[in-house]
């Protein structure tokens, strides 16, 4: 793999960091493209979400931990300012944060959890190619034709496989018009992409919740989060119809 991407005497260029910045400033672009939110508003909401991302990735990394580990980290300003990061506790937090908005009357519309759905398609797509590159949230070994040198072993390119996938899914759902439907496409899309990539991955460092993942879990309640919304939309749409025909 490729952690530094350029080094001299003054400068070193780490792969990770920089598609990690590389994906929130793609992120950052969509969601002010697609978005209707007054520009103050929308300043607030993503840097709001920023900042709750950041720490739900550190905090659920941090819950994956066994105590004698996962203290002396708590107390390391360098984990707190660098890598470690968990991409479902960055979601959980940016989930939280929206709820909490919800109870202060917060303005969302459907065009703006739209943006926030693409732009968080692509980013994560982004940031993933800085996962490969730093050789982590590497693949199981395989012989599979699609094999990447990674750590020495010949192992499933898992990285690459879930930037493909999310880079299919943010074109599909651009393709779309701004509706709940989109959000369920990326929860149902996404959850069950995970869970079977997560079969395929070799750094089971957070370990096993009853012989599944920590991800495959929540993989699974957001699953079933998509449904839901689906089965409402669904409700809707043949309440209406009934309404139309009386």
């Amino acid at each position: 793999m490729l952690p530094i991407l350029y080094q001299n005497h003054d400068l070193i260029l780490y792969s990770y960091p920089l598609f990690m910045g590389l994906g929130w400033g793609v992120g950052y672009q969509l969601f002010f493209k697609f978005n209707d939110l007054k520009l103050s508003l929308a300043q607030f909401l993503f840097w709001g979400l920023f900042c709750l991302a950041w720490i739900g990735a550190k905090v659920l990394f941090l819950m994956t931990q066994n105590s004698q580990a996962a203290l002396p980290l708590a107390a390391q300003l360098n984990f707190w300012t660098g890598g470690g990061f968990v991409f479902y506790g960055g979601l959980l937090g940016c989930v939280l944060f929206i709820w909490i908005l919800f109870f202060f009357r917060f303005p969302f519309t459907v065009k703006t959890f739209y943006a926030l759905v693409i732009s968080l398609t692509f980013g994560h797509a982004i940031g993933r190619i800085g996962c490969f590159l730093a050789g982590c949230c590497f693949g199981t070994e395989t012989s599979w034709w699609w094999a990447v040198n990674d750590h020495g072993i010949h192992r499933h390119p898992t990285q690459i496989l879930e930037a493909l996938g999310l880079s299919v899914v943010g074109l599909c759902l651009l393709k779309m018009k701004p509706s709940l439907e989109a959000i369920r496409v990326y929860l149902v899309t996404y959850s069950i992409m995970r869970f079977g990539l997560e079969a395929l991955r070799a750094d089971h460092v957070r370990g096993f919740w009853y012989y599944l993942t920590p991800s495959q879990w929540i993989s699974l309640l957001l699953l079933a989060f998509g449904i839901f919304i689906h089965k409402i939309s669904h409700l809707r749409i043949l309440k209406q119809k009934s309404q139309f025909n009386l």
